[in-house]
């Protein structure tokens, strides 16, 4: 079972969807969050961020579901990018080398305007 705190968070904004996990993401959220970031892709939305920039353990399982969000995506000519700046989640994707393969930003804004096609907004 899905503890809440894990379960994905969906927001929509301007046609992009964002799907946001904190905490543990391990094998019980991976079927959550690949619902999350499938709906969306197969409903052509206009782009799909995967916020994992909370995350503080990342299994094995949601870079699973990470590597088929981001084929999905491609097959349906969605844009896609995923959030994330903490070691639980890019050391694994590094290790593997699935940094190199997957659109990996270090936070949200830098995702989401990589899935828009806009500069990332300037910090005060």
């Amino acid at each position: 079972m899905t503890d809440p705190r894990t379960a994905p968070v969906t927001t929509t904004d301007a046609g992009i969807v964002t799907v946001r996990c904190a905490g543990e993401v391990d094998v019980g959220a991976a079927p959550h969050l690949r619902d999350a970031l499938r709906a969306p892709i197969r409903g052509h939305a206009r782009g799909v961020v995967a916020d994992l920039s909370a995350a503080t353990f990342c299994d094995s399982m949601v870079l699973t579901v990470l590597f088929e969000a981001h084929r999905d995506a491609q097959a349906h000519d969605v844009p896609f990018a995923i959030a994330a700046d903490g070691p639980a989640v890019t050391r694994p994707l590094e290790l593997l080398g699935l940094d190199r393969l997957l659109p990996l930003h270090p936070a949200a804004a830098a995702a989401r305007a990589a899935v828009t096609g806009t500069p990332e907004p300037r910090r005060p």
